[in-house]
């Protein structure tokens, strides 16, 4: 597997709105951009999507 730094992470995570999206844009598998993202601490954009309905709905 590809050595990926966070800020490239975090940059991809916000640009995109889906992890489909994301992890194809720097050649990763969804569950390995996910599971990335979730070992860095990183809102992938499933997370904040589901957030942002969670607030909608409060």
């Amino acid at each position: 597997m590809k050595r990926i730094c966070k800020e490239d992470l975090e940059r991809v995570a916000r640009m995109y709105k889906s992890n489909k999206e994301a992890s194809q844009a720097i050649g990763l598998h969804p569950r390995s951009f996910s599971r990335l993202c979730r070992e860095h601490g990183i809102l992938t954009p499933y997370v904040r999507h589901r957030r942002a309905i969670e607030e909608y709905r409060s």
